[in-house]
């Protein structure tokens, strides 16, 4: 198999106190109002950064909450500067200062699930997967919730049962209707939905098949990218659209390499995704592939001394980004 060889430019370098020990947290990456955010833990406080849309820097807005006990918290900014927390037992929503403007209290969820929160397309409520009232309730309930008074607006059924969850906004027109949604159950049971929300109404619809989450990337004309568990199988839907394009791995990389990590589109017409031997594993290589059919273009070389590890973050203009510890590194193609 003939590809090409393009090596990686450095436009900048950032720290982020705290990034190294929350990689790999469900809610350390998110896409929240048309933009992409890095989220960090450093001591008792929350830090988050809104990557900049100028190549040369790393962050243009920062922000910083107190959060006490956070390690089993999934957190999200909110229009306004403030903090939406999902926590072991509650959902509250923290002001820019950190002082808490009100707080929804639910059955605790069990050590090996938790819940996520997530700003609706409107910016005026939160949406929120929270345990079942009753614990002879079979599934969890995902939430719309106030974001000014915490007053339940819309509620309904998951398919799932002691998960973990995570919420992407769409980047685009999309981002106006529709919210993706990852809720894992098990080793390998993972649901993708589309949640349409409104101010009083609530509907998900499941993407796929049972063990194919949302890579969190997608474009302004509604694809979006979904990737087996076990990195067998890349795909892309074009929504609204039904069509889709599926890349398998045996097929399309070399040397029964597989798709890691979260594959995302690093521009309109290429995907960038990390490549290895055991999808579970952090050595591996950097491809792109076309946006289009997601065949392999090329393989990404970088300057000598530079770890590649799976965990990258596209970022749909060009750039992407590498991390080490609480550096994070941003690039392009020369």
């Amino acid at each position: 198999m003939e590809y090409d060889a393009v090596p990686a430019e450095l436009t900048a370098a950032q720290e982020l106190p705290g990034l190294g020990s929350a990689l790999g947290r469900l809610d350390s990456f998110l896409v929240r109002d048309g933009a992409h955010w890095i989220v960090a833990r450093d001591g008792a406080r929350v830090e988050a950064g809104r990557l900049s849309g100028d190549a040369g820097t790393v962050f243009d807005i920062r922000h910083g909450w107190p959060l006490p006990g956070p390690d089993r918290a999934y957190v999200t900014p909110v229009p306004g500067g403030g903090l939406g927390v999902s926590d072991v037992d509650s959902v509250t929503l923290h002001e820019a200062d950190g002082n808490v403007r009100w707080a929804f209290p639910h059955p605790a969820w069990p050590s090996e699930a938790h819940g996520a929160c997530v700003p609706d397309p409107t910016g005026t409520a939160l949406l929120a997967v929270v345990r079942p009232a009753l614990g002879t309730d079979p599934t969890e309930v995902l939430l719309t919730l106030d974001l000014a008074t915490g007053a339940v607006q819309a509620t309904v059924e998951l398919p799932t049962r002691r998960g973990t969850y995570e919420f992407q906004q769409p980047l685009g027109p999309a981002a106006a209707q529709e919210v993706f949604l990852n809720a894992a159950q098990g080793q390998e049971e993972a649901y993708s939905l589309l949640v349409t929300a409104t101010r009083e109404h609530l509907e998900i619809t499941r993407v796929g098949g049972y063990d194919e989450p949302f890579t969190g990337s997608s474009l302004p004309s509604g694809a979006f990218l979904t990737l087996a568990v076990a990195g067998e199988q890349l795909t892309r839907y074009d929504a609204p659209a039904p069509g889709r394009t599926v890349a398998k791995a045996a097929v399309v990389l070399p040397d029964g390499l597989v798709f890691m990590g979260q594959p995302g589109f690093l521009d309109e017409g290429r995907v960038l995704a990390a490549v290895g031997e055991d999808p579970w594993e952090e050595e591996c290589r950097h491809a792109l592939l076309g946006a289009d059919d997601l065949r392999l273009r090329a393989e990404v070389t970088y300057p000598p001394g530079t770890g590649v590890k799976t965990r990258t973050l596209p970022l749909g203009d060009g750039t992407w980004l590498t991390f080490d510890d609480d550096t994070v590194r941003r690039w392009r193609t020369g």
